[in-house]
């Protein structure tokens, strides 16, 4: 080993000594007049142009003539050709043989001879490191490349962690090996949509198209269709159709918030605002934070309960801990809770809404979500409710004091207040804004019969 250094040395002492060399020779010479010539040149050139243009005198002009002609023929009295600067022999000596046996020898004391080489491209072109569960999820891809459902499952958790076109590339191999269920196609094609940054191209509407073919009901496939239309400019036709898929929709689909919001958006732009709609997301006016979408959870299905869990529970924890680095990530924690949420954590889920509502006070929509996750699951509302809920249900009544779902919460404070006749009358609101087909109709007659006159 200490040969093979020796020998890089003296590579690299002769090196220096060539690339020296050019120095020692003190006989260069350089051309001064040559320059000089030039600029005498240029100068007779402007003053000509002046002459002309009437910005100088004559005689001026042909003093400055006859001093620029004697700088010329002085330059003849010197000699043409001089001698360049001798370098420092010393000084040449230090440059090719002192510093690099310098460096050398600080290397030898100093340095790693042993370590093994790390190109730049290998330090840098190295592949994004995994989760156990991805990994996991690779494996069984690799022991198992013809099982539609380990493609599926390998996408589901490639989708989630962001790459997209990774997801699409598993979902294709998924589809060819004889995945041609709706869910995986509109999987497919919603993974080839935000491949292409969120954008509906060719590709991705035949894979949508295909996923209606199987099921004309499927959610997903419906709605990005009806966002294709939007961004080709046709917002009537997705109006239209978002407003029939939101017929079809379960009142607790996960998805109902993004498409009420896609609704809202779409109105507004028609000229057309307060079409129906219903939940948080829909009333306050903001833009909520989407919920597991319906691939989503489709692709979850296709993991075994024990990979669907730990994927879900790594994804949630290393939320969590990034806020604790980044306590002031507002859409963080409202992802946090939302998750929370989607995991049955109703105490986590409080405490992260908590958290958005003291970042985001004048934010309607997240001090909507707050106190819904304060009253969550109680069945005690009659009766009672936490002092934090009467504070944000303040604050939403502040912010928008016709907001339909504020003033229902409001009600029920009027209630739990004794206050029945404020009460009936903020219900009365409410009814006055939800459309005649409304389902929540039914059951908020039932709050205001139940109200002692």
């Amino acid at each position: 080993m200490i040969l093979v250094w020796l020998v890089f040395a003296a590579m690299t002492l002769a090196t220096a000594v060539l690339l020296a060399l050019p120095l020692f020779y003190t006989r260069k010479v350089k051309n001064e007049s040559v320059f000089a010539l030039a600029v005498y040149r240029d100068q007779m050139l402007e003053l000509g142009r002046d002459a002309e243009a009437g910005l100088i005198a004559p005689d001026q002009a042909k003093s400055a003539q006859v001093e620029i002609e004697r700088r010329v023929l002085a330059l003849t009295e010197s000699p043409q050709w001089q001698p360049g600067r001798a370098p420092s022999h010393g000084l040449l000596i230090t440059a090719a043989v002192a510093l690099p046996l310098l460096g050398f020898g600080l290397y030898l004391m100093l340095g790693e001879p042993a370590l093994p080489g790390q190109p730049f491209v290998a330090q840098h072109m190295q592949p994004a490191s995994v989760s156990a569960e991805l990994a996991a999820l690779e494996a069984d891809v690799a022991a198992k490349p013809t099982d539609a459902k380990a493609w599926v499952a390998l996408a589901a958790g490639y989708d989630a962690v962001g790459r997209a076109q990774d997801a699409a590339t598993a979902y294709g191999k998924a589809v060819a090996l004889g995945a041609e269920d709706a869910a995986t196609l509109a999987a497919f094609g919603q993974a080839q949509l935000i491949a292409n940054r969120g954008e509906m191209n060719d590709n991705a509407a035949a894979t949508f198209r295909r996923a209606l073919a199987v099921d004309p009901s499927n959610p997903t496939a419906r709605f990005f269709l009806a966002l294709g239309k939007a961004q080709a400019g046709d917002v009537e036709g997705a109006l239209t159709d978002w407003m029939a898929l939101e017929k079809d929709t379960p009142k607790d689909a996960p998805w109902r918030a993004t498409l009420e919001e896609h609704i809202a958006k779409a109105a507004e732009r028609l000229g057309k605002p307060g079409l129906p709609g219903s939940g948080a997301a829909a009333v306050s006016g903001g833009a909520a934070t989407p919920g597991p979408s319906a691939v989503d959870i489709a692709a979850a299905e296709s993991m075994t309960p024990e990979q669907r869990q730990a994927f879900v529970n790594d994804m949630v924890g290393r939320l969590a801990e990034k806020l604790k680095a980044n306590p002031d990530d507002l859409d963080g924690w409202v992802r946090l809770a939302r998750a929370y949420q989607v995991l049955q954590r109703s105490d986590d889920s409080r405490a992260a809404w908590a958290k958005a509502a003291a970042l985001a006070p004048a934010r309607l929509d997240i001090q909507l979500d707050y106190a819904d996750a304060i009253v969550a699951g109680r069945s005690d509302l009659d009766r009672y409710l936490p002092p934090e809920f009467v504070e944000a249900v303040g604050r939403v009544r502040t912010l928008d004091p016709k907001n339909p779902l504020g003033l229902y919460y409001g009600g029920l404070v009027a209630r739990v207040a004794g206050n029945t006749e404020e009460a009936r009358r903020l219900w009365t609101e409410v009814l006055e804004q939800l459309p005649p087909d409304a389902p929540q109709r039914a059951e908020l007659r039932k709050e205001l019969d139940s109200l002692q006159p």
